[in-house]
């Protein structure tokens, strides 16, 4: 279940301390492994991470500087219960609530239920976009899950840019089959990946590093992905990590998140 197994890892936090990082991370002992704790810790670590209770974050795309559509997202992470708003019709957004783990839940609009049919597309294609933004957000908490496969390539190593190259052997497990980070001292700074086996590379920038504090410790992301040769960038906004939130905004199929919810 790779990185949807937050329950797990908390477990594991709780009995046992400092296991995850010096322990199970500390296991891994090739190069490409060694590079990946790097930016895993300069992203703020695993034990922050396996120990966030929610996250709230809205993300869109932008063409010469204009928005597209804003998909925003709260993730329960200790029962992997999610909540997604996206655009609808007549401005009013679906809501869509599911459960990451078993990729079950329902889809509203206007805080009705949509046939079971048309709830079920818009469930698969949220449980979709969960894995795509989440990745394109928080990528360095993901290089130890499993089915995750590291490769370091030092000839494509310079000026002190060092090379990781990620393959998933698990199915929806991140937007393409591979990826190419571009890393200096920890932190990405580009990436390039292939949407299918005959597209041609993509390369981003990873723009706007900036300190976000969450209850249990700090984390730095990358807020802005720049395409290369082209005027296109993802932006992430309303980044937050509460320490609480209702339970209903995982029941309750009534938009909320306009505007975005206050990052804490």
């Amino acid at each position: 279940m790779y990185r949807f197994q937050t329950k797990i890892y908390q477990i594991a936090v709780g009995i046992f301390g400092l296991w995850i990082t010096a322990g199970a991370w500390a296991q891994q002992d090739t190069v490409a492994d060694s590079l990946a704790r790097t930016v895993l810790e300069f992203a703020g670590g695993a034990e922050v991470w396996t120990s966030i209770p929610y996250v709230v974050f809205s993300q869109t795309s932008e063409i010469s500087g204009v928005p597209n559509r804003i998909v925003r997202h709260v993730w329960n992470r200790k029962t992997n219960q999610y909540r997604m708003e996206i655009p609808g019709p007549a401005r009013h957004p679906y809501v869509i609530l599911f459960n990451i783990d078993t990729r079950k839940g329902k889809a509203y609009w206007r805080a009705e239920e949509l046939e079971s049919l048309d709830s079920s597309k818009k469930v698969a294609e949220a449980y979709q976009r969960f894995v795509n933004d989440t990745f394109w957000l928080f990528t360095p908490f993901f290089l130890f899950d499993s089915g995750v496969q590291r490769t370091f390539l030092p000839d494509s190593s310079r000026d002190s840019i060092q090379v990781l190259h990620l393959q998933f052997t698990q199915p929806d497990q991140a937007p393409a089959k591979e990826f190419y980070l571009y890393v200096y001292s920890g932190k990405i700074v580009q990436w390039k990946y292939q949407a299918s086996q005959d597209a041609v590379f993509r390369r981003f920038e990873w723009r706007d590093y900036r300190d976000h504090p969450t209850p249990v410790g700090n984390l730095i992301l990358s807020t802005r992905k720049r395409a290369l040769g082209h005027p296109y960038e993802v932006v992430t906004r309303g980044i937050g990590f509460p320490a609480e939130l209702p339970e209903t905004w995982f029941t309750d199929g009534e938009a909320k998140l306009v505007p975005h919810p206050k990052a804490q």
